[in-house]
């Protein structure tokens, strides 16, 4: 009789990302409280969240010889962290907007050179 038992691995996520994000969250408030500048849309760091399960998948595809689909999975990251940028630091989002054409045209030409 076997005494081995099914060995348990924890989740592949864990805790990191929360704990990420509530690093983040603290940081946030510790420079508004020493350095007295105030960010008035802190909330869009909880948009970090889907951007660190974004980056993960893209570096699973990777590792799986999926190099178009690791690309599709940080380029949408790349967008989220636009948007965030945008928001945190008050930037005019009707004067930016270009920047996420050129994201999604870097997406286009790159994609189509990694096709057979």
């Amino acid at each position: 009789m076997s005494d081995a038992s099914p060995v348990r691995h924890p989740n592949r996520y864990g805790a990191w990302i929360p704990g990420v994000a509530l690093i983040g969250l603290g940081l946030v408030f510790l420079i508004q409280n020493y350095l007295g500048r105030e960010i008035h849309n802190w909330w869009a760091l909880f948009i970090l969240i889907p951007v660190f399960f974004t980056l993960e998948r893209g570096y699973a595809s990777l590792q799986a010889k999926r190099p178009a689909e690791a690309l599709g999975q940080v380029l949408g990251a790349l967008v989220l962290i636009a948007v965030i940028v945008i928001f945190i630091f008050d930037l005019p989002l009707g004067q930016l907007w270009p920047i996420f054409l050129i994201i999604g045209g870097l997406s286009l030409l790159v994609s189509r050179s990694w096709r057979p």
